[in-house]
């Protein structure tokens, strides 16, 4: 059972004395089950088998734990339904990360802080775990290891009202503050502030230094003596500060231009970047928070955001008046340039990834999904089909017929793609008559049947010119692959050999007759 010591007198005191105040006991404490979980995760000798008995020693945490692996927080390709399913699916670093989010949750009951609203609290949290996520997905950091970070690194705040709750009026104050001015006013108000005391519960806990330094330092990214393997997760919570701070303080004008302002100067991200990140944001909050069985309030989102900033700025210069008639322009052409913008963006995004006529990916789109589509199987160990189409005597169509008639036929072929295939099929165009289709998740039977589906389809489709039904068959070459793979490398050989033997098998089928299927087998 935690207790608590009687608060300072002095709530100027120096840090000093409030180290010397405040004792480990007086701090939260995880629950026992999460612990020992936390404690073996630390140990390099420890076991899988282990680790799974530890898990299913507690049927609650169990139950915590198989919920939110199966969350879209963590957004695994299959259920997860043992304990022991669990740990080899995450690993020792990310079970000890998942086990502390579920300790801090617990540590701090409802109702245990009277004067605070834990919802509030937790959305707080939450935006420093989702924008520590989000930022290191952005700079290349493990992505869990972020979350619980940003998740930890301001619970010494919590803690210090839950040692001295007679400071609780502090609470609002306190969290509309930017960061460098909630320091200093938690320096006033408690004689310590939450990172000291972050690095108190750190030890207390018995977490390791790559969660306990971020959590101490990220304040102090200029301290001398910094490890330089920990600078990056510092930047990483010294950031997800300023990103919670948009939606947090009172002061979002100048949150939003000193948080566009930090992320460039420590990850040289541009304010686009920035600003896609905050847009992201409230929608990763609610998501961490239904992993975790937290209730948060929906959250604004960073148009409210900066409607709220501008109309801030707006009413410190203008009356009353002036302010309604302004505020009424300004929102109304802000929904035609944002309907404008919106326009303009799909059209972009089909200039950039589609094809003008046929509306299947265009060879650029195509080469960036293969890769990536390739690195997702062999994560989850699926097999992966690849199949080229290619028109038969497509040149006599057009030399027959016209250019309009084969772009007639061209569209006819895509319909038939779009009406066979699934939605997850990826349907690409990659010049001229020349297409080629992925099938994600697709063994060689399965993708054989599919692509003769196709073949039927397009040898059905019922094209004339005013004088005479014209004929249109498709030949195929594919080949089937899967495996595991280690490098950007390794990707780029296997994408070039699935697209070089798929080529050849269409050239067989060409040469056999047209209007079939040729599937060749893998070989490296």
């Amino acid at each position: 059972m935690v207790t608590r010591s009687s608060a300072p007198a002095d709530t100027k005191s120096p840090t000093a004395d409030a180290l010397r105040t405040l004792k480990p006991a007086d701090l939260p404490a995880p629950p026992q089950a999460s612990a020992r979980i936390v404690q073996a995760c630390s140990d390099p000798g420890v076991s899988a088998q282990a680790l799974a008995r530890i898990v299913a020693s507690d049927p609650v945490l169990t139950a915590e734990l198989l919920r939110t692996v199966n969350s879209a927080l963590f957004g695994l390709s299959r259920e997860v339904t043992s304990a022991t399913h669990a740990v080899s699916c995450l690993g020792n670093r990310a079970l000890r990360n998942l086990a502390l989010c579920l300790a801090v949750r617990d540590a701090v009951k409802p109702g245990a802080i009277p004067g605070i609203d834990m919802r509030e609290y937790w959305e707080e949290a939450l935006r420093r775990a989702a924008g520590a996520r989000l930022l290191a997905a952005a700079v290349e950091y493990d992505a869990d290891q972020a979350f619980t970070i940003g998740l930890l690194q301001d619970f010494g705040l919590l803690a210090m009202l839950f040692a001295m709750p007679d400071r609780v009026q502090h609470w609002h104050t306190l969290r509309t503050a930017l960061p460098t001015a909630r320091r200093a006013l938690e320096r006033e108000h408690f004689g310590i502030t939450h990172d000291k005391v972050g690095l108190m519960l750190a030890k207390s806990w018995a977490l390791p230094t790559a969660l306990a330094i971020p959590m101490a330092s990220h304040h102090s990214l200029d301290a001398d003596g910094l490890p330089e393997a920990h600078m990056r997760s510092c930047r990483i919570a010294a950031a997800a500060d300023w990103l919670a701070a948009v939606y947090a303080a009172s002061d979002k004008k100048t949150a939003i231009d000193r948080c566009r302002a930090r992320l460039d100067e420590l990850f040289g991200l541009s304010t686009d970047q920035v600003d896609a990140i905050l847009d992201e944001l409230p929608g990763r909050v609610e998501e961490a928070a239904g992993a975790l069985g937290l209730r948060v309030k929906e959250q604004p989102r960073l148009a409210d955001v900066m409607r709220d900033a501008n109309k801030r700025l707006v009413e410190e210069n203008m009356d009353y008046q002036e302010l309604t008639r302004r505020l009424e322009r300004t929102i109304a052409e802000k929904e035609r340039l944002a309907e404008q913008l919106k326009e303009a963006l799909k059209e972009l995004e089909m200039l950039a990834y589609y094809d003008s006529l046929t509306n299947l990916v265009n060879r650029r789109r195509f080469q960036e999904v293969f890769p990536a589509e390739i690195a997702r199987h062999a994560r989850n160990g699926k097999a992966i089909s690849l199949v080229m189409v290619d028109l038969d005597k497509f040149k006599s169509v057009n030399d027959n017929y016209g250019h309009p008639f084969g772009d007639t036929v061209l569209e006819a072929v895509a319909q038939a793609l779009r009406d066979t295939l699934c939605t997850t099929d990826i349907k690409a165009r990659i010049g001229g008559e020349e297409m080629v289709l992925i099938l994600p998740e697709t063994d060689e039977a399965d993708g054989v049947a599919t692509t003769e589906r196709v073949r039927e389809a397009i040898e059905a489709l019922e094209l004339s010119t005013p004088t005479r039904r014209v004929p249109i068959t498709a030949s195929f070459g594919a080949v089937t692959w899967s495996g595991t793979v280690r490098t950007r490398e390794e990707i780029a050989v296997i994408c070039k050999r699935m697209m070089d033997i798929a080529d050849e098998g269409l050239y067989k089928a060409k040469e056999n007759g047209r209007n079939q299927v040729q599937w060749l087998e893998w070989s490296a």
